[in-house]
């Protein structure tokens, strides 16, 4: 009797077992089928047969050469305008209750201006950081328009400023 068990409860679990397998086949039926059109579609479409992938190659390193080009701008030995040493001057004068979400360099006809937007928690904290910035001595002009002073909290702010000239 215990041995019709055993052979009983063997026969249950392999069969559960072998079920678990054909729903999971079955399953993932579907996914193999489509994933192998997809594949053959890449296959397709990358083959050497194919100009428009040779296009897209050259288009490809065009802008990929002039991001490097853009970004060797950035390179420090060429910040001729130091706006980097700028910008820490910036928020070496923050004070708490700013929050600095953009900085923005602009350089026009050899005039720069900088726009710094942001948060301020209260008016006070926003007059005292545009404060801080006029008496630094390090800006030529700091406006902040008085629209910025409307709301008591959590006043979104643009200040703009140019760097004084060396």
């Amino acid at each position: 009797m215990e041995y019709e068990y055993t052979l009983r409860r063997g026969i249950v679990i392999l069969a559960a077992l072998i079920a678990v397998v054909i729903i999971g086949m079955i399953g993932l039926f579907p996914s193999y089928v489509i994933s192998s059109a997809q594949q053959r579609e890449v296959e397709e479409f990358i083959g050497p047969e194919n100009v428009e992938v040779k296009k897209d190659y050259s288009s490809l390193n065009y802008w990929l050469e002039g991001m490097k080009f853009r970004l060797s701008a950035l390179e420090p030995n060429l910040d001729k305008d130091r706006a980097s040493a700028f910008f820490e001057e910036v928020l070496k004068e923050k004070v708490s209750g700013i929050k600095i979400n953009v900085l923005v360099w602009a350089k026009l006809e050899k005039k720069t201006t900088v726009s710094i937007s942001g948060v301020a928690l209260d008016r006070q904290s926003l007059l005292a950081f545009e404060n801080r910035l006029n008496t630094s001595g390090k800006f030529s002009s700091v406006t902040l328009p008085v629209s910025n002073l409307a709301k008591d909290r959590n006043i979104a702010f643009q200040i703009k400023l140019s760097p004084k000239a060396p």
